[in-house]
């Protein structure tokens, strides 16, 4: 998971590293291990800069780059390789040169290498995907027939927005839509962007979805052509969204499915708060069971809010983030995530001491968050915890960009919810059934593999990247 930008001025301003840093900035939450903007400057040359770490460190020095019209940018959240700022995007090669970015994961790398005779052992998947665009084009066939060869071999996700030496910016999406990508356009630029949240500080800008399986190309003066594309490999493919985006990983203000984030994570909340009340039964008050419910900050806060809404149980905010401590699920490796999960949140404890407390999170992947936060509350006086997800149990690792596609992390992995409760410590566990997460977000277009195990490309790819990892990790 990552967050990609391109952008094309189509006025003389020559402004577009300051722009796309901007739209960047939004999309910070999708990754944090560093960030790289590339820009096509008047000698008809890429000139980038790249980092590690946040955005504004990372890209501390994009006014030493050119005046441009044309940029391509990345914030990068890793889930393979060794986190070295040879992995941070935009890739910029060939030739012509071309600079592409990619939000998603690639799991057929090894058997691509082979296909194209491409034996770097340090390639990534990002690396791959700009090299068979490379070919296609070398080959005569043009920017369609490049595309079609990702699209016929290439077993994963990917939204990827690039930029040729001509002046063409261009973006597509593979053919589930697994990842987000979209379009705005606005008098004197278009732009791509991971989330509409970015694109939405555009004046005027009209914002629309990049289809799964369509193509869109930019020419120098800002007319738009677009395609889409079957592809040989998944030739039935259709829509199956990443649910995890609206569960987690999206921010609030983005649209997805023509709804903002915000709404869906309500309804979430609302489903769940209807299911803990079906579950204590019509002779039960949830008053009789909760005194408090309590969001996990911050994605779960709005989910919590309905929870509470609906239970009619008063809803207090007792747990406190640290805004300048970092996402830790998105972290690389558990050391970090435990250790940062300590600076990360404190309790308000007098407030807690003699209370039952419901405590809400958006979802329980390893259970790191959960387990600390029941202690703790215990640790405060808490006579009672008990905690709601308004995500289904994660089951089955993800092979498609959300970092968890080993199934020995997942805490649900192989359990039954009383055994789950008991690992993470808490009196009861309330999970959002399948049913109640569908009827949330309105549409049964979804991937729902790390829930149900049906992944909508399975093949022996995903069990040689689940091996390499493993390999790496023990490194």
């Amino acid at each position: 998971m990552c967050g990609v930008v391109g952008l094309r001025l189509t006025e003389s301003s020559g402004v577009a590293a300051p722009y796309a840093y901007n739209l960047l900035q939004r999309l910070q939450h999708r990754g944090q291990d560093g960030a790289g903007l590339s820009v096509l400057g008047p000698d008809g040359e890429f000139h980038t800069s790249k980092g590690l770490g946040l955005i504004d460190k990372a890209l501390k020095d994009i006014g030493e780059l050119p005046a441009a019209q044309m940029a391509i940018a990345h914030t990068r959240y890793a889930t393979t390789g060794t986190g070295g700022v040879g992995e941070i995007q935009p890739f910029v090669k060939g030739t012509p040169r071309v600079a592409l970015a990619h939000n998603g994961n690639i799991v057929n790398v090894a058997e691509l290498s082979e296909k194209y005779g491409i034996v770097d052992e340090t390639v990534s998947d990002s690396d791959l995907l700009l090299a068979v665009y490379l070919k296609g084009l070398a080959s005569g066939r043009g920017f369609e027939g490049a595309v079609q060869d990702i699209f016929d071999d290439f077993n994963g996700s990917y939204a990827i927005v690039g930029a040729d030496t001509d002046g063409t910016l261009f973006g597509f999406r593979d053919p589930f839509g697994l990842r987000p990508l979209s379009l705005a356009r606005a008098p004197g630029l278009v732009a791509f962007a991971s989330e509409t949240a970015a694109l939405s500080i555009i004046p005027d800008a009209k914002i629309e979805e990049v289809l799964p399986g369509e193509w869109v190309r930019v020419s120098p003066g800002g007319e738009i052509t677009r395609g889409r594309l079957v592809s040989r490999r998944n030739a039935e493919a259709r829509k199956r969204f990443c649910m995890f985006e609206v569960v987690y990983f999206s921010s609030p203000q983005s649209e997805i499915h023509s709804e903002s984030v915000y709404r869906q994570r309500f309804r979430l909340g609302t489903e769940l708060g209807r299911e803990i009340a079906h579950e204590l039964g019509p002779r039960r008050n949830p008053r009789e069971a909760f005194d408090f419910v309590v969001p996990v900050p911050e994605t779960s806060r709005t989910a919590a809010i309905a929870v509470a809404e609906t239970l009619n149980v008063p809803y207090r905010e007792f747990l406190v983030k640290n805004s300048y401590v970092s996402r830790t699920f998105i972290l690389s490796t558990q050391d970090q995530r435990l250790k940062t999960l300590n600076q990360k949140l404190s309790l308000i404890g007098p407030e807690i001491r003699g209370k039952r407390i419901l405590l809400v999170d958006d979802s329980v992947v390893r259970g790191n968050t959960s387990r600390l936060m029941a202690l703790r509350l215990r640790e405060a006086g808490a006579t009672s915890v008990q905690l709601a997800s308004t995500c289904p149990p994660i089951r089955f690792g993800c092979f498609y960009g959300i970092d968890f596609p080993d199934p020995e992390e997942l805490v649900a992995s192989g359990r039954e919810t009383p055994d789950i409760a008991k690992s993470l410590g808490v009196d009861g566990l309330h999970y959002l059934s399948v049913e109640g997460l569908k009827a949330a977000l309105k549409t049964e277009d979804l991937c729902l593999a790390c829930l149900d195990g049906q992944y909508p490309t399975r093949d022996a790819s995903f069990e040689d990247f689940l091996r390499a990892r493993r390999e790496q990790r023990a490194c």
